[in-house]
């Protein structure tokens, strides 16, 4: 097993071939805004290799200390799900991540909330699950970004004590702040139209 960083043009066949095919259109985003943080030093690409691509995630990191780091994208390759690769990988990226200086990594699943039917609701549950059996913890902090609810959790990455609620919030923030303009350009009001912030207890 090999995860290593990947370069844009690397990440450009993978974007082409398979994240185009696992992410809908409106979750998915566009490859310039991609190259445009990655030449800022705000996102960062990773790849498992065993046999080929078994596995990628992208990464956006906040330009503000201290630094805030947020899980875009994680797939594995259709042909190696069920196979404990998801875990393998994501135990993987804790070495990198750690490099970002940030103190763990944000996540969003969609919330079980705003699933539309038992269906939706156990796959949200199984994806949930999935990042509890690898370290991860729930937070009360939810955020509605370009029409999508999502529960917020987070990754460790250092042995300090848990982050609050309030944390998480301030440290997601900074990430959107620093990914969503690109997308509906400057502005508070352009912001505020795509992207809020709640906790629920």
């Amino acid at each position: 097993m090999e995860i290593r960083k990947l370069a844009l043009e690397e990440l450009g066949p993978i974007y082409e071939a398979h994240m185009r095919r696992d992410f809908p259109p409106s979750e998915l985003r566009p490859f310039a805004s991609i190259q445009q943080l990655t030449g800022k030093g705000q996102y960062a690409s990773f790849g498992m290799f065993e046999d080929g691509l078994a596995a990628y995630a992208t990464f956006a990191l906040s330009q503000q200390e201290p630094r805030a780091l947020l899980l875009d994208y994680f797939a594995v390759d259709h042909s190696r799900r069920g196979k404990g690769v998801g875990g393998r990988f994501l135990k993987g990226l804790v070495r990198h991540a750690r490099q970002s200086g940030a103190p763990y990594v944000l996540i969003e699943v969609e919330s079980l909330e705003s699933a539309r039917s038992p269906a939706q609701t156990e796959e949200r549950q199984r994806r949930i699950r999935f990042y509890q059996h690898n370290g991860c913890q729930e937070t009360r902090v939810f955020s509605w970004l370009f029409g999508v609810e999502y529960q917020i959790l987070y990754l460790p990455l250092d042995e300090g004590a848990p982050p609050s609620d309030g944390d998480v919030q301030a440290a997601l923030e900074q990430v959107y702040r620093t990914i969503v303009p690109p997308l509906v350009g400057p502005g508070e009001d352009a912001f505020r139209q795509v992207c809020r912030l709640y906790r629920r207890d």
